[in-house]
């Protein structure tokens, strides 16, 4: 009876251990150096991003004929930043696994901020936050970090203008990808 209660215990187990998502973006490189957070997770949630962006933009603008995430980011920055794009519409169902998975990493979250919801001060921000090639961007951002005000509505036109950046530096790419995607879905219910 011990041995059938056992393989009973051992079955609910087994099947209650949820099947890790799927990656589909580890055949390319992210290229960053930063700890704090599992580099796959951070690789798919960039990529997903990316992704999620340039499929909008195709599915929204028609005339366009390619797959330009530079152009869809550029695009979607300023709205992004203000909280105000259409994140519903433009989130995939494989960037809500992302999301989920990236919830249970709890040091990248500030729920107590009325101003944002991602940990400026987490290892993994902070690293992406030093390594921003743009002085100006990473100076503005490291100034409002220190005296923790930082608040992307605040950045939405020093985005904007610098998003030709984003293209080249990838800690700033991915910074954004936190910073102006992940942190407003965040709270939305899917």
């Amino acid at each position: 009876m011990k041995k059938i209660f056992l393989l009973l215990i051992s079955i609910l187990a087994l099947g209650a251990c949820k099947e890790p998502i799927e990656y589909k973006y580890q055949d390319r490189e992210l290229g960053i150096e930063c700890t704090g957070l599992d580099s796959k997770l951070a690789q798919e949630a960039y990529y997903s991003f990316r992704n999620d962006l340039a499929e909008y933009t195709m599915k929204n603008m028609v005339e366009i004929d390619y797959h330009n995430y530079p152009f869809s980011l550029a695009l979607f920055v300023f709205k992004g930043a203000e909280g105000t794009a259409d994140y519903k519409d433009i989130v995939s169902p494989h960037t809500i696994k992302i999301l989920n998975e990236l919830k249970k990493e709890t040091q990248l979250w500030d729920l107590q901020s009325d101003k944002s919801n991602l940990n400026y001060h987490s290892e993994f921000i902070n690293c992406l936050i030093e390594g921003i090639q743009n002085d100006e961007v990473k100076q503005a951002i490291v100034s409002f970090r220190e005296v923790n005000s930082q608040n992307p509505k605040s950045f939405a036109e020093l985005y904007r203008t610098s998003i030709v950046d984003a293209d080249k530096d990838l800690n700033f790419a991915t910074f954004l990808a936190f910073e102006i995607y992940y942190q407003y879905l965040y709270d939305l219910e899917f």
